[in-house]
């Protein structure tokens, strides 16, 4: 099947003949990758990749250097990270499925906290204990542990972070967003500072790795992460203010909450069980904070959907049905489930295109709204998403028809006839009507009604 569209370039139309996407319908100028992530091409940016660059090669010498000290206890180590990290880092990617971030970015995170943020702490705490004038003692143990420890280390995590918002701010949809990208920061440095920890129990040891290995491993995997999400929240909340003053104070403020945890956490450590079990019960009383914030986000976000999908229905893009499916994860999950069934991965691949469409189309318009995107920018993107919406829909709604197995709730699209023409933009956000270009109805043979599950006799 070929079918052309037309979209958006600046001011100026451009026209294209699809080939074969996803084994359906392709138009070779609509990616949807590239679309998805705000550019006309799909591709990672350069500073991303001189910073998984850097990040990799610090990350191999601290694991070189740790390799040469602990020989084959270096596996052992590495292996009981590993079995802390990944379960947190698959929570940490489920908090991220309503509005997924972009998987370059998350690796530059990862990476950036197990490997650059590791080695600056290194050369930092080596450069403060010179000095300073440190000399080994309780004392000095106690000011490490206290201060330096948690101010370097935080500054170090969060360095990614503040790289995120003065480069890709746009990426801070919400505070979901912060709390993903810190913890994501957080649990890179967590995996290679538990393998340096480990290698020196290791040396007293197996009991007294075991025991570290709990402490470190399993009661307290989140610490990390918790304390990182203090900037990340705050963060997330300077980009949507419109006040310099809050857009400043905001993230310093973040930081200054993730060193002040994270020293209560280290002096705990230090002043015996009492206070460090004071102190978990204050780190996992926020944890309960953050995953709230995170809860009530979520619901503020799927909210910003249906209202900006609401103003799509005149589209035929759009259907009430399609808003029922946008409104929850599982409904999202029974749609892909059904195109798949349907039309297999291309279907699937297709109705998660469409999804994730409309979800960046909400997100365009808010910050459409809070002046963070140029008129201009903002058609000649909403442009690209309606043709990515229109391509989606033509793709699991194709000519092959099949029974839809019952759900529920059911999830049960309704065909509309193709957009015409690219309407004016909805009341959000106040701008110039953008230039109607008449679109080409895709070339389709006459399909039945879609999805009529057989009626019980």
């Amino acid at each position: 099947m070929r079918l052309g569209f037309a979209i958006l370039i600046g001011n100026e139309p451009a026209w294209c003949v699809g080939k074969s996407w996803h084994g359906l319908v392709r138009c070779e100028m609509v990616d949807p990758k590239a679309v998805l992530s705000g550019r006309m091409r799909r591709g990672v940016p350069a500073g991303a990749i001189i910073s998984i660059a850097i990040s990799s090669i610090c990350l191999a010498v601290f694991l070189g250097m740790f390799l040469m000290i602990g020989g084959l206890i270096f596996i052992a180590a590495a292996i009981l990270s590993l079995i802390t990290l990944i379960p947190m880092l698959s929570g940490v990617m489920a908090l991220d499925r309503l509005e997924p971030e972009p998987v370059h970015l998350l690796v530059t995170t990862f990476l950036w906290g197990a490997g650059a943020s590791v080695i600056l702490t290194l050369i930092l705490n080596a450069l403060g204990e010179a000095i300073f004038h440190l000399e080994p003692g309780d004392a000095t143990e106690v000011i490490e542990t206290v201060i330096f420890a948690p101010v370097i280390e935080e500054t170090a995590k969060a360095l990614v972070l503040f790289g995120l918002f003065w480069f890709r701010r746009h990426e801070f949809n919400g505070v979901t967003d912060g709390v993903v990208y810190a913890a994501t920061s957080a649990l890179g440095f967590a995996a290679a500072e538990n393998v340096s920890y480990y290698i020196g129990a290791a040396a007293d040891g197996a009991s007294s790795l075991a025991v570290l290995f709990v402490m470190r491993g399993v009661l307290s995997p989140f610490c990390h992460p918790v304390f990182t999400s203090m900037t990340g929240i705050c963060l997330a909340l300077a980009t949507r203010h419109r006040n310099p003053a809050a857009r400043f104070f905001l993230p310093l403020g973040g930081l200054f909450l993730a060193m002040t945890l994270h020293s209560i956490w280290n002096s705990a450590a230090s002043l015996g069980l009492g206070f460090l079990g004071i102190a978990f019960l204050i780190i996992i009383g926020v944890l309960i904070i953050i995953l709230v914030i995170v809860r009530v986000d979520r619901k503020r976000t799927v909210g910003r959907i249906q209202a900006c999908m609401t103003q799509y229905l005149p589209t035929g893009l759009v259907t009430g049905t399609d808003l029922t499916m946008l409104s929850t994860l599982k409904n999202r999950k029974q749609a892909r489930k059904w195109a798949k069934s349907t039309h297999g991965k291309s279907g699937f691949n297709a109705m998660r295109d469409y999804q994730q469409a409309c979800t960046e189309l909400s997100m365009l318009h808010d910050r459409a709204v809070d002046g963070m995107v140029p008129a201009e920018k903002f058609e000649a993107h909403r442009s690209a998403l309606l043709a990515l919406m229109q391509m989606a829909r033509d793709a699991f709604l194709g000519p092959k028809q099949l029974n839809m197995p019952m759900m529920n709730p059911p999830f049960q699209p309704v065909m509309q006839p193709p957009i015409q023409v690219l309407l004016q933009p909805p009341a959000r956000p106040p701008m110039q009507p953008p230039m109607q270009t008449p679109m080409q109805p895709p070339m389709q043979p006459p399909m039945q009604p879609p999805y009529q599950p057989p009626v019980q006799r």
